[in-house]
């Protein structure tokens, strides 16, 4: 009878903290945006054939999508697309790499783009005749109208690995470049990998001595970059610790990213796992405020999207907060700030509630506020298959891009979706809450089941 009464107190207290759980997940506020019914191939018809791993930046009423393209893995190009109507349609692709050189593009390992008022840069890594891969830049100062002939970043002699590259620019205008990269395998563990660093004071005409930032760091964990208010320059990345905990580190640099400060943990998540996650950090500074964010599985039983932020220039970080709430299988989070000062975090998951925590990868929004807390996330609606690598940039007076690569019946294409905030949404939310509703209908036990075991 005692066994009785304690396996019945037990489930109980998990009940209510379970139920706990839903009502906190049901108290975080919706950010209030409403997204088209259905997103767009919008690179299918703009002579790009595949399209995949696309990254956007908005310049006036100006949409730029940065995409890899072409018919064939082994023979991707790399281009620039730009809008003039806000996403209906797209000019046909300025081309960035060369005529026959092939662009490397897979995961995290994927181009990046920069601009800094009417210049233009891109940064990927690309596939040489030797079997190597050269790190890749190349600059348009004119509106990405035209760009430049490509040049290398890596100033090495001996090939080695390189990749899973990040490019910004500094508020000075100076251009910084993080990447990973296996020369001197003596000075790291066995699989693991070094961060490194190069920097451009003349807008990407040359580039300067790589320097190392760091050691023992996850070898394809993607490392970010952002500046302070200060003139500091952060790199985080995924570091390798005892026991093969991969947690998020983050160092400084005071001198322009000469040198750089002790690294420090971001937060201890103690995630345990003998492999790399491919998921790595992204930066993102408003104000004087630093924030961070990434995906973890952490100890199991807190698996998501982490959002942290330091007031101190990275010398102490807030306690993090999960921000994908009950979303399953989360990944590769995203950070936006428009012009207005709208903070934005894309990722992608899976919705708890839609075949029972297996339905398709979709694509999630959520909004981090000044107080830090972070809006409900938000199902993008209208993917029909698995979305993979989605990124978002927000724009002013409510306005929301998002993109991600998907496979459809006219092979792998990045797919757009558009949404707005506030009053100004032409679609009605009501109704598109009533067909995720219909969509995701799901006994409540289930979900009080499925948020106890998170």
């Amino acid at each position: 009878m005692k066994n009785r009464i304690g396996v019945l107190t037990i489930f109980a207290l998990s009940l209510a903290g379970s139920l706990t759980l839903v009502i906190a997940q049901s108290q975080r506020r919706d950010a209030g945006f409403v997204f088209e019914s259905e997103p767009r191939a919008v690179m299918a018809g703009n002579g790009a054939g595949v399209s995949r791993h696309a990254k956007l930046a908005l310049r006036t009423t100006n949409l730029y999508m940065l995409t890899v393209y072409g018919a064939d893995k082994g023979q991707s190009q790399l281009g620039l697309a730009v809008s003039n109507d806000w996403g209906d349609s797209f000019e046909p692709i300025v081309p960035i790499s060369e005529p026959g050189a092939a662009v490397s593009s897979h995961g995290e390992n994927s181009p990046s783009l920069a601009i800094n008022g009417i210049e233009f840069y891109a940064l990927w890594e690309q596939n040489t005749l030797a079997g190597e891969t050269d790190l890749m830049f190349a600059r348009s100062l004119r509106f990405g109208r035209k760009f430049d002939k490509p040049v290398r970043v890596t100033d090495k002699t001996t090939p080695s690995q390189n990749g899973f590259s990040y490019l910004a620019v500094a508020p000075n205008g100076d251009l910084y470049a993080v990447w990973l990269d296996g020369r001197n395998p003596q000075n790291t563990a066995p699989g693991t990998s070094h961060v490194y660093l190069a920097k451009s004071t003349d807008k990407g005409a040359t580039w300067g001595k790589n320097i190392a930032v760091a050691n023992d760091v996850c070898p394809c964990c993607r490392p970010a970059i952002a500046f302070g208010a200060g003139g500091e320059v952060f790199v985080a990345w995924r570091g390798v610790d005892a026991g093969d905990v991969r947690d998020m580190t983050l160092a400084v640099s005071t001198d322009n990213g000469l040198t750089f400060g002790k690294p420090a943990v971001m937060a201890n998540d103690n995630w345990k796992i003998s492999g790399c996650p491919h998921t790595g950090p992204q930066l993102l500074t408003r104000g004087r405020r630093l924030y961070a964010a990434w995906h973890s599985d952490g100890g199991s039983k807190n698996a998501g999207i982490r959002v942290v932020w330091s007031d101190d220039n990275g010398r102490t970080f807030s306690k993090p907060v999960i921000a994908s709430g009950a979303v399953n299988d989360t990944n590769h989070p995203t950070l936006s700030l428009s012009e207005d000062g709208r903070l934005l975090l894309v990722f992608q998951g899976r919705e708890p509630a839609e075949k029972e925590g297996w339905g398709p990868v979709r694509a999630f929004l959520t909004e981090v506020y000044d107080s830090g807390a972070v809006s409900a996330p938000s199902v993008i609606p209208g993917s029909r298959k698995t979305v993979q690598f989605p990124a978002v940039v927000a724009g002013t007076v409510g306005r929301v891009f998002v993109v991600w690569t998907e496979a459809t019946d006219k092979g792998v294409q990045v797919m757009l979706s558009r949404g707005r905030k506030g009053n100004k949404a032409t679609i009605s939310a009501s109704a598109a809450a009533k067909s995720r509703a219909v969509r995701t209908t799901r006994p409540a036990s289930a979900e009080v089941e499925h948020n106890h075991q998170h």
